[in-house]
């Protein structure tokens, strides 16, 4: 199985970067594949899908996505990498 792994700079707080996640990432439904199980503890969102499973951590002006991929997942590694870090940057605007 393949990892992702990734820290995105933003210029965010954790409460807005939380805030934008749930209101504008978590809802999406082409977005349930990957994170279909979700919750929050504390700072860190803790997802599960068909995809694999893994957290967001969020730290002030920082993202942490470690997410352990699936057999379907990691087919699609590069895929999932790429519109991962272009969601949170466009949210961190």
């Amino acid at each position: 199985m393949a990892t992702i792994h990734q820290t995105i700079d933003t210029n965010k707080s954790i409460v807005e970067m939380r805030t934008a996640l749930d209101t504008k990432v978590l809802s999406r439904p082409e977005l349930r594949i990957l994170l279909d199980d979700h919750h929050w503890e504390g700072n860190v969102l803790h997802a599960k899908g068909k995809m694999g499973h893994g957290t967001i951590t969020l730290e002030d002006k920082k993202v942490i996505v470690h997410i352990e991929l699936s057999i379907f997942g990691s087919a699609a590694k590069g895929a999932i990498e790429s519109a991962l870090a272009d969601q949170i940057k466009r949210l961190s605007e």
